[in-house]
């Protein structure tokens, strides 16, 4: 059976004389699509559709059937286009025939006999896509070889030769029309909503090998360079850019609240400029760092799933433990200070009062080269901290240490904090 004819979502040419004949003509294979468009609304599980393909007409009117059998495709949403010979091509009329809610008919009008581009473009759902990055590391976790991928899931009823594949990143307003889509139910809001993404969607094609980025207002659409078949139930994993020589920062943290009770190694980089990327805002996805691990295997190093990346934004990846960097925390001293009782008219009370504490970090660096170091200290209560070693605070309940340690050095860092609880005695 020829998909073309009989298949999912088949365009069919009927050489028309008249209805009463319609029985008797002959039915046309037509060509495979020339080109296919997939432009994807996560938010919304809705997928953009432009197909073009090159038709010849006979001079007089045209029957072109157009069937959404055992697909996800809205069929309210279904417009036919001349890319060519558009001036010789008229759209007389678009039927829906009793006998089948699952196909419509377009009768057009040629002036000649003449072979022209046609673009068929409709919404369907089914269509997803997952982002996701994996940064190779060099020897010395300096750099790194970062990989972009997109992975498109195709679960529509239909199949996608060659397609040519966008994402849109962000929301539009469309989350409360979805329920109706199959069913063809369309809101005022569903059209603006859909005249909109139709103009998004006609944007010039491009064939660089990268993502290209379009701003539409509060969202963005991404192109992935060349073109890939999606068959349906397929997943496909497209790769979209190769970064070489990503510099990468190692910062080993201090931030139970963020890492848990452990000095954590954090990755970092940016995308910026001066981190070789920062040409456009990024999909959200999973990044994942490697480092060669010999023998042609891959040692895995950590991951974090991101959100939307924007430009200049900071990506930390927890790569764990560290056994050649360590951090000892001992606290030396705990006083209570200026207490403060009160009398609730039977007995008295301590309604406020000040720890004073002393803590000493032993930092050890074991490895070869120096490491930078970030310790987060986190206090409850109104606070008052003293070192001797330059700190920041960073909000009301935190005091940041940064400092540099080198090859196989050590370093201790006393500080104090006097904390105050309560109603107290002095201040």
């Amino acid at each position: 059976m020829n998909r073309y004819t009989f298949g999912i979502a088949a365009l069919l040419m009927l050489t028309a004389l008249s209805p009463a004949l319609m029985a008797k003509e002959e039915l046309v294979t037509l060509p495979k699509r020339d080109k296919v468009q997939l432009t994807i609304y996560n938010s919304v599980d809705l997928t953009l559709v432009r197909e073009t393909r090159s038709l010849t007409f006979k001079k007089g009117n045209n029957r072109l059937q157009f069937s959404w059998a055992g697909t996800l495709i809205d069929p309210t949403s279904v417009e036919f286009k001349a890319v060519t010979g558009a001036d010789k091509l008229d759209v007389l009329d678009t039927s829906y025939p009793a006998e089948s809610n699952q196909m419509l008919i377009w009768t057009i009008a040629a002036e000649a006999d003449l072979s022209a581009n046609v673009e068929i473009s409709y919404f369907t759902s089914g269509i997803s896509w997952a982002a996701e990055y994996h940064g190779m590391l060099a020897a010395d976790d300096s750099s790194m070889t970062l990989t972009a991928y997109v992975t498109v899931m195709n679960n529509s009823g239909e199949e996608y030769e060659d397609a040519q594949v966008r994402l849109v990143i962000g929301s539009i307003n469309l989350v409360e029309t979805i329920a109706g889509l199959a069913g063809g139910q369309r809101t005022a809001r569903m059209e603006e909503a859909y005249g909109e993404m139709r103009k998004a969607g006609r944007a010039a094609d491009s064939s660089r090998k990268e993502i290209v980025k379009e701003g539409l207002s509060e969202y963005y659409i991404y192109t992935v360079g060349g073109t890939e078949t999606i068959p349906n139930g397929w997943a496909k994993r497209l790769q979209s850019f190769e970064q070489a020589g990503v510099p990468v920062r190692s910062v080993y943290t201090w931030d139970p609240a963020k890492y848990g009770a452990q000095l954590a190694r954090i990755l970092t980089f940016k995308n910026d400029e001066a981190h070789k990327l920062g040409k456009e805002p990024l999909p959200s996805g999973i990044v994942r760092f490697y480092r060669n691990a010999g023998a042609g295997r891959l040692g895995y190093v950590g991951a974090i799933s991101t959100n939307y990346i924007a430009k200049n934004d900071e990506i930390k990846v927890n790569a764990g433990a560290d056994p050649e960097v360590t951090m000892k925390v001992t606290r030396t001293q705990l006083k209570k200070e200026n207490l403060s009782f009160a009398f609730n008219g039977r007995q008295q009370y301590l309604q406020g009062w000040d720890t004073y504490e002393t803590f000493k970090l032993e930092l050890r660096n074991f490895r070869d080269r120096a490491v930078d170091f970030e310790i987060n200290l986190v206090f409850g209560g109104d606070f008052d901290f003293e070192s001797e070693l330059a700190s920041n605070k960073v909000d009301f309940r935190t005091q940041r240490f940064a400092l540099k340690l080198d090859k196989s050095g050590k370093q201790e860092v006393v500080y104090k904090v006097r904390t105050r609880f309560g109603t107290n005695a002095k201040k």
